[in-house]
């Protein structure tokens, strides 16, 4: 059901389109199919000139493809032929979202559509036109394109709102939920990154190992990126822990290997390393207890995390892959013949085979990914750090996993289970539906090509997934 606020800026739009004269709507749908190209190149340069925009384009396929977006939206806006208002809203409400999935300021997208709007006004002062028909056009085009910005301004807060809302809940389920479960795990990982580089210089007698052992890729570096980044971002604890692990990989390491290679003694660079490790502890002792709780984050069935915190999780891995330049990935795992399963054993064997899979894949996984339900028998991992050698690699690692932990449903026996596992790379789009919809492709080929398999997604594409409805 539409809100007050929605039918109302609905409303707006259908006002602009409704008893335009069709000569009005002819002359400036030919003075905007004429303009179309030197509009999308200044709304592009105004974009990119501006420092928040320029983040947002730095990959030229996804910028030819948003280029071709914009000149479909000025032709729909400005029809030739009459419009369908509550397409037309529909289509700027498909936008809204768009921009607030991929965190593009909105009034970035206003200031580009005011400078569309004084190019059409000042084309057509040039055209041959009366007072009157003048008056009307730039009316038109006036009421248009406000009225458009608006229903995608409005569209645009009330997605973010509830981005925001799943935000909070989430943050405050995750600081009880995974810090408590994970914390020691943690510290031991850390203490164990330790020994082992002092291992290799005492034991392996392999200094040179230093030089790949850095502390931000190893396991607890990559949990503070995409756990503690993810829960804690903008706060002086994240930033407090980012920083000391990057002098761990900038200065200690570095000065233990100056001193190695200059045949100096090494103490005092590994009494510094002892040093940083044991700040990081510390921190690690204030994130704790800063640690509140909440619910209603992880699937009740599951207890792997609802889908409902998808877009809040997947735009931070997405804004930290676009930062730092590391890749990402997405899974989708399907479960194969879940309705058989259903249909020969009852509801009970599905959820028994559901609740298994979840606990197979937190097992196999690594602590820096996250696992959500996805609906049905679906689940998805986001895999942050990880290239598409790696990505085939974790892939491979879940379905072999699942394939040899046989479940025992009613009938007394173990089942094989086996799933399914669409797998994509974030190719620099900034909306991150465009790599659901490319691992989701990719899901349906694998159950297609006989089930129990991985096949990647091709190269990023509009074409939407075909549905798996009947392919379990």
């Amino acid at each position: 059901m539409m809100s007050v606020a929605q039918v109302a800026v609905d409303a707006e739009l259908r006002r602009a389109f409704t008893n335009v004269p069709d000569a009005t709507r002819l002359l400036v749908h030919d003075v905007v199919e004429r303009l179309t190209p030197a509009l999308v190149a200044a709304f592009y340069d105004h974009f990119t000139s501006h420092p928040e925009g320029q983040t947002y384009l730095t990959d030229p396929e996804t910028t030819e493809r948003l280029r071709g977006t914009l000149m479909v939206w000025m032709a729909e806006l400005f029809s030739a032929a009459p419009q369908h208002p509550q397409r037309m809203a529909d289509s700027q409400r498909h936008i809204g979202r768009f921009h607030a999935r991929s965190s593009i300021p909105i009034h970035l997208v206003s200031e580009g559509v005011s400078l569309v709007q004084r190019t059409i006004i000042h084309a057509l002062g040039h055209e041959n036109l009366t007072h009157e028909e003048l008056t009307d056009a730039v009316l038109y085009v006036t009421n248009v394109l406000t009225a458009a910005t608006g229903v995608m301004t409005f569209t645009y807060w009330r997605q973010r709102e509830r981005a925001a809302s799943n935000d909070v809940a989430y943050r405050l389920f995750a600081l009880n939920q995974d810090l408590s479960r994970e914390g020691e795990g943690q510290k031991a990982a850390l203490l164990g990154w330790s020994y082992n580089v002092l291992r290799s210089l005492y034991v392996a007698k392999t200094p040179e190992d230093l030089q790949t052992m850095g502390l931000a890729r190893s396991e607890f570096g990559l949990w503070v990126t995409y756990k503690v980044g993810l829960l804690f971002e903008g706060t002086d604890i994240s930033a407090l822990l980012t920083g000391q692990i990057a002098k761990v990989d900038n200065e200690l390491l570095p000065a233990i290997l100056e001193d190695m290679a200059a045949e100096r003694d090494i103490s005092p660079a590994l009494a510094a390393l002892h040093a940083g490790v044991t700040e990081i502890l510390s921190s690690l002792e204030v994130l704790f207890h800063a640690s509140r709780s909440s619910n209603d984050v992880e699937d009740p069935l599951t207890r792997v995390l609802n889908r409902r915190f998808l877009p809040s999780i997947i735009s931070y891995e997405l804004r930290v892959a676009h930062q730092t330049g590391r890749p990402m990935s997405v899974l989708f795992l399907d479960i194969d013949h879940f309705k058989h399963i259903n249909d020969t054993f009852g509801h009970a064997a599905g959820d028994s085979v559901l609740q298994a899979i979840a606990r197979v894949l937190e097992e196999a996984s690594r602590l820096s990914d996250v696992i959500f339900r996805y609906g049905g028998e679906e689940f998805l991992v986001l895999m942050g750090d990880t290239d598409t050698e790696q990505m085939l690699i974790g892939a491979e690692r879940l379905r072999q996993k699942i394939e040899n932990t046989p479940i025992r449903l009613p009938d007394g026996n173990l089942h094989q289970i086996t799933v399914s596992i669409g797998a994509a790379q974030y190719a620099g789009h900034p909306d991150y539906e465009e790599l659901l919809r490319a691992a989701d492709a990719a899901l349906y080929r694998a159950k297609r090509n006989g089930r129990n398999r991985i096949e990647v997604a091709d190269a990023p594409h509009h074409t939407p997934a075909p549905s798996l409805e009947g392919a379990s």
